[in-house]
């Protein structure tokens, strides 16, 4: 399993900095994700770390891509929202409904979610515990631009089930993000 989430997140670094003549800038050759604070939005149900790049101020500096961990508590509902970035995320764990515009997946470990640029999606999560994926957002030939705007939100956000826990945001090692 760790060998499989190796390879795919280095074949997801390969395939979004090829075509770019710019190398990656390395602050560190190295990182540990338990070294980077989770963040979290206004909907506490879903958090993030990013590892590499973009304005997030990812550990490995590069400006062409964002990547991390992705998480969705158990049971939770992340509405349909949309952004300029282009997206893939990679399951690692746990077991959701995915919609990307009009199609609807069920998804597990191994599942492979590609979004384009400003394309509408929604995550379910179907389980006791936290859906957990790998993501990455690229600038689609070297347009940086994608990584400042603004989510823009599809639908309200949902009543959550009464089984739901958001991520403790007084929690030291999750910052509140805007």
């Amino acid at each position: 399993m760790a060998k499989t989430i190796r390879a795919a997140c280095l074949g997801f670094l390969f395939f979004a900095c090829s075509g770019h003549a710019e190398q990656p800038t390395v602050s560190a050759p190295f990182i540990n994700a338990s070294d980077v604070t989770w963040k979290v939005n206004d909907f506490p149900i879903v958090r993030w770390k990013t590892l590499v790049g973009g304005n997030e101020g990812g550990q490995i500096a590069q400006p062409d891509v964002q990547f991390g961990l992705w998480e969705l508590a158990p049971h939770a509902i992340y509405h349909g929202h949309r952004h300029a970035a282009p997206e893939i995320y990679y399951v690692i764990s746990g077991n959701g409904e995915w919609t990307v515009g009009t199609h609807s997946q069920t998804v597990g470990p191994g599942s492979t979610i590609y979004t384009a640029p400003h394309a509408a999606h929604k995550m379910v999560n179907l389980g006791d515990e936290p859906l957990r994926a790998v993501w990455l957002w690229w600038a689609p030939d070297g347009r940086r631009e994608v990584f400042g705007g603004a989510y823009e939100y599809t639908e309200a956000p949902p009543k959550q089930a009464n089984n739901v826990t958001p991520w403790d945001a007084s929690d030291p090692s999750v910052e509140q993000r805007e």
